[in-house]
């Protein structure tokens, strides 16, 4: 008798955290995330958006929006909280590898507000170019 076996799935990326722990680094990729969700449902969001790339390359021809709507956030390798531990505007700066390091990454930096424990976003910085030299 044949039985099936489950295929294994290729596993995102590891996430690296420094300078926050695994349930702040998560209730930012959700408000990323939910973002991103409204975005694609044509729901009105508000908070500051930016994208950039070296000239030559492609990616400048997407609008800072499409970028953020396409960027694969279960991808992202790297989460360091830039801001001080108890900042009322945490920011954070996100390294994301869709391809792998040998290919060009998103570098994100990401300010947001908890008040009253209501993930805010308010600026979504993003850049993509070469891999940094592991």
């Amino acid at each position: 008798m044949l039985c099936a076996q489950a295929q294994p799935q290729a596993e995102p990326p590891a996430q690296h955290l420094r300078s926050l722990d695994a349930a702040e680094a998560s209730r930012m990729l959700d408000a990323l995330r939910a973002e991103q969700a409204k975005l694609s449902d044509g729901e009105k969001t508000y908070f500051h958006l930016s994208s950039g790339a070296p000239a030559s390359y492609d990616q400048n021809r997407i609008g800072p929006r499409d970028a953020f709507v396409a960027l694969d956030l279960d991808h992202v390798w790297q989460i360091e909280r830039t801001s001080r531990d108890g900042a009322v505007f945490p920011t954070y700066r996100l390294t994301i590898v869709p391809d792998g390091h040998n290919a060009p990454i998103w570098t994100l930096g990401v300010m947001m507000t908890w008040p009253r424990d209501v993930v805010r976003i308010i600026e979504v910085d993003m850049f993509y170019g070469p891999p940094a030299p592991f």
